[in-house]
């Protein structure tokens, strides 16, 4: 399992390969985390107040039952529970584009991961950007399985991935691109993409 804490991150935590790929024009990575507002900022609020509720439940059960020492179990038992659960609230996706494929993983607390999308860079029907001249074909398929891998949808340089599901179902990926992804795209499905110029 790869480390993605902090924002200075090495090769070996962020994945094992030959050195000569590292800076290669086929190949590109990218990490961005999930901006606090909205649905999301709500869960995280929920969450404090599940700690908050739980310590509180010591502290009552603590003076019921006349037992003082269940109020020094609270530090540790919440600690527990903000170990297995914070990291749920606290999410990033990190982008790769190697060996002609675009993967997506959902990364939990810096630490847990998941797989989200991964898709053979050669099959996307469109790479482009999110904005008034192309995103109708981002909204194409009212059928379509959406993926939501960004920052924000306030945030700059959102693009979009059509392609269709081993199921046959047409999908769409939304992620954040950089200059040297959008190349390393274009290297594996040129007629594909939309160049534009990036922040990153």
């Amino acid at each position: 399992m790869r480390n993605f804490k902090g924002k200075e991150r090495s090769r070996s935590d962020i994945v094992a390969r030959a050195d000569d790929a590292f800076g290669s024009s086929n190949y590109a990575e990218y990490m961005v985390d999930v901006k606090v507002k909205g649905r999301y900022k709500a869960a995280r609020i929920g969450m404090i107040l599940l700690y908050l509720a739980v310590a509180a439940a010591f502290i009552v059960v603590a003076a019921v039952l006349t037992f003082p020492w269940i109020v020094a179990a609270a530090p540790l038992f919440v600690w527990i529970l903000w170990f297995f659960t914070w990291p749920y609230v606290s999410r990033s996706y990190y982008y790769t584009v190697d060996s002609a494929y675009f993967t997506v993983l959902k990364v939990y607390g810096g630490k847990k991961e998941d797989d989200f999308v991964k898709v053979k860079i050669s099959d996307a029907a469109m790479i482009a950007p999110l904005n008034e001249e192309y995103a109708c074909y981002a909204h194409e398929h009212a059928d379509a399985v959406v993926y939501e891998a960004v920052s924000s949808f306030s945030a700059s340089d959102i693009y979009f991935m059509t392609f269709t599901e081993a199921s046959g179902k047409p999908a769409v990926c939304f992620f954040e691109a950089t200059e040297q992804m959008l190349k390393a795209l274009r290297y594996y499905n040129r007629d594909a993409v939309v160049m534009t110029k990036t922040l990153h």
